[in-house]
């Protein structure tokens, strides 16, 4: 049984940049020093030194987003025998445009910020690209919450099948919806695109991904039918909240790409026959 433990929390207040970076580089500091220092630790794989590089890396680009554009956060770090991972949560105006923000070079940084050396518009990506898993919901006029985890290699080897969270990490997806643990390690064997709710209730098989670019409330009655885990959105559609509500009362997760049905699909194919092998 895993034996999970916090490894660190600290708070970050915006506009802060004198103090950019302690949070994270006092994380790094404890788990080197626990490695070196404590034999407990060398039972934890995934809190090897290349693991603790990347953590750092994602670590201070988490804390400079809160302080580059939110009010206040708190950042906590967890390990346990396969991952570390890291929550972000704060206050503050939110993304309004997530996939957007998830682009290169894309920043709303201010202008403060951009003269101190920020807003190049590569931090949510360089977490994306350099961690195992990523999710990142926000809610304009609210805030951000980012969950980021980097494993241990041996748990992330070929021939494991596709989950949830795996499919979130490849495909770079937005969330829509709160979601639980538990559902984002569901596997992952199939999919279906399909815009006609008829024909998805007459030919999807249940329990797979289905792609679609409808919206209305009407979906989440079908993927629930369906038992349907995941309902993935294209071409950056939006999403009304009575259908978001609905689906978390339902546990479905509702995710959205700016990629295009068919753009999505070859990207799932290729994804799900390389698990199959």
């Amino acid at each position: 049984m895993e034996t999970t433990i916090l490894i660190s929390e600290f708070f970050v207040f915006g506009d802060d940049f004198e103090h950019l970076g302690d949070g994270t580089l006092k994380t790094r500091e404890t788990l080197y020093k626990a490695l070196n220092e404590f034999e407990f630790y060398k039972k934890y794989p995934a809190l090897k030194k290349e693991n603790l590089r990347k953590l750092g890396v994602c670590s201070y680009e988490a804390e400079s987003n809160i302080v580059i554009h939110a009010k206040f956060g708190i950042i906590k770090t967890y390990a346990n025998e396969n991952k570390i991972k890291t929550i972000a949560k704060d206050i503050g105006p939110g993304i309004p445009k997530l996939l957007l923000a998830l682009t290169p070079g894309f920043s709303t940084a201010s202008e403060k910020a951009r003269k101190l050396g920020f807003g190049a518009g590569m931090g949510l990506k360089n977490i994306q690209k350099i961690s195992d898993f990523f999710i990142i919901t926000s809610k304009y006029g609210k805030g951000t919450y980012l969950t980021f985890e980097i494993w241990n290699e041996e748990i992330n080897r070929e021939g494991i099948k596709m989950k949830i969270k795996d499919l979130i990490k490849e495909l770079q997806l937005e969330i829509l919806t709160k979601y639980n643990e538990e559902i984002l390690e569901k596997n992952i064997e199939e999919a279906y695109a399909c815009d006609l709710l008829s024909r998805v209730l007459a030919k999807a098989n249940e329990e797979s991904t289905w792609i679609t670019i409808q919206t209305n409330v009407n979906v989440v009655g079908v993927a629930v039918i369906k038992r349907v885990p995941i309902i993935i959105i294209t071409e950056g559609e939006p999403v009304p909240e009575e259908t978001i509500k609905k689906a978390e009362e339902n546990s479905i997760i509702i995710a959205r790409t700016l990629n295009t049905t068919f753009e999505l699909s070859g990207k799932l194919y290729t994804l799900l026959e390389k698990e199959t092998k």
